[in-house]
């Protein structure tokens, strides 16, 4: 069984533009560069987050699928940040936490 989805009409054979789509999500790589202190920095690396992940799947727009999961990716990007802030924040013995 195959990991990517089968287009309308087809006879089970991997919808080649949603393959194409999830493996160049796959291959992206994103640094992020951010102030952790700062919430403007931060906000302004997850609007890169989101902007990069738009450009991967721009050529594929029109897809419910890849659509639907670059915004699942984009979501777990987000939170996968937020939590290595937040862990960050409470392993520091000189941050207050609110």
């Amino acid at each position: 069984m195959s990991d990517y989805p089968t287009g309308p009409n087809s006879s089970g054979e991997p919808d080649d533009r949603a393959a194409d789509a999830l493996d160049a999500l796959r291959q992206l790589t994103i640094t992020l560069s951010f102030d952790r202190d700062n919430p403007a920095s931060i906000e302004a690396a997850i609007r890169e987050l989101d902007t990069r992940i738009d450009a991967t799947v721009t050529p594929f727009r029109g897809n419910a699928f890849i659509e639907e999961a670059a915004r699942q990716i984009k979501r777990e990007c987000r939170d996968h940040l937020l939590l290595h802030i937040a862990k960050r924040d409470a392993d520091d013995p000189g941050r207050m936490l609110h």
